[in-house]
């Protein structure tokens, strides 16, 4: 193929971020796809998308579509970037994949395990790509990380702490908030809460420094007694998940816990730190993006210093292949959101290499099957291994998602 031909469905949300990476793309001068069509129900998202569209590329101008099924009948993209709301991802990557549409969706994959792994087997059958957008591994800090824990330099690994808790500024008197409740707030659409919808970002990073996790023990739950309103103005109750208290064991013997909560009032607190047998790495924030390594003695490497190290020493081949030349030519330099940008060129490069993507169709499922397991943790009182989740032995969670969507 001359060109990618790629379509978006879902112009709305965090479909901006990955237009900006495709738009960064050719500013660079990586001319290597078109955007041909935008699918959107809401006409205000694929205007606003396509104004932007046409700052960069005067030529095709994208065909504006609110069915993608009749976008993948009139246009035959050779790629599609899907980010609607959950319960939406494993019809639309399906209908992609069927039609011979390398696709690529944003996290989580699909709204349960047998709505990704429906997603997978449709990849396989048709032979097509199927991504999963995942930025937090590609940051800079975060390859950091990982490539100082592989190497070493904390010694054997054996735990990890991370607490994150929201300082809530929401008046506990107010039970009923002046504003509408969005998908992502309903266990039917989101598939879960916070925990699901930004942890799978958190738990692929642990699987990238750690390995693959075998169990977990969670609590997952509401402390709160917010309500909102829906589009007629009638009060609702979320009914996800706004606290999340989980203990994690890998199957390399590493354990840690995992906290969260978007409804404490009062001292917000947020930190991760990654401990191993000779020292830590230590950051402030939800993500390792300051990434300190203090040893037993009191050595310090400052971030700027651990990570000078890390561009400077690790193998040659793997800095290209985080941060390929032509996009970054100083990688140390690189700042902002380049984790959507690197997601969406490696997803580009995969299709014209005739290649895998870094991160596929089953590194999403590993992912997702963590939160998910949290869930299925907190409604037996059981610790839950992972396997079982993945093979769904266990989904007693799952199964009004399930039936709700005929999955």
């Amino acid at each position: 193929m001359s060109k990618i031909k790629l379509a978006f469905i879902g112009c709305g949300g965090m479909a901006g971020a990955h237009l900006n990476g495709y738009l960064e793309l050719k500013r660079k001068g990586i001319d290597i796809f078109d955007i041909v069509a935008l699918v959107d129900p809401v006409e205000a998202n694929t205007e606003k998308f396509a104004h932007r569209i046409a700052e960069v590329q005067e030529f095709p101008i994208p065909t504006i579509y609110k069915d993608p099924e009749k976008m993948l009948a009139e246009q035959k993209p050779h790629a599609a970037d899907i980010c609607t709301p959950h319960f939406l991802h494993h019809n639309h990557a399906i209908m992609c994949l069927e039609a011979g549409v390398h696709s690529i969706v944003e996290k989580p994959l699909g709204v349960t395990i047998k709505a990704t792994k429906k997603m997978i087997q449709a990849a396989e059958d048709n032979n097509r790509i199927l991504a999963v957008a995942e930025q937090v591994r590609r940051w800079l800090p975060a390859r950091t990380v990982a490539w100082a824990v592989h190497n070493g330099m904390i010694g054997d690994p054996q735990m990890f702490f991370a607490h994150t808790v929201g300082g809530s500024k929401i008046n506990p008197d107010e039970t009923i908030r002046n504003r509408v409740m969005t998908w992502r707030q309903n266990k039917l659409t989101g598939g879960g809460g916070p925990i699901f919808d930004f942890g799978v970002h958190y738990i692929d990073l642990l699987i990238y420094i750690f390995g693959d996790i075998e169990s977990v023990h969670a609590y997952s739950g509401k402390f709160g007694d917010l309500k909102y309103k829906d589009t007629e103005g009638n009060v609702v109750e979320p009914t996800v998940e706004d606290t999340c208290i989980a203990s994690i064991k890998f199957k390399s013997g590493v354990v840690g816990t995992w906290n969260w909560s978007g409804i404490a009032p009062g001292k917000s607190l947020s930190y991760t730190v990654y401990y191993g047998s000779k020292g830590s790495i230590y950051s402030g924030g939800v993500y390792p993006n300051s990434p300190q390594l203090q040893l037993w003695d009191d050595t310090i490497k400052e971030p700027s210093e651990l990570i000078h190290e890390f561009v400077t020493k690790v193998d040659k081949a793997d800095l290209e292949r985080f941060f390929p030349q032509e996009v970054y030519p100083e990688p140390e330099k690189v700042t902002g959101d380049h984790g959507v940008l690197l997601e969406v060129y490696d997803f580009l490069k995969a299709i014209i290499d005739n290649r895998p993507p870094e991160l596929g169709g089953w590194d999403g499922l590993k992912a997702q099957a963590v939160p998910i397991a949290f869930f299925e943790s907190a409604q037996s009182g059981q610790v839950v291994t992972i396997d079982d989740v993945m093979e769904e032995r266990v989904e007693a969670y799952q199964q009004e998602i399930n039936h709700k969507w005929r999955i």
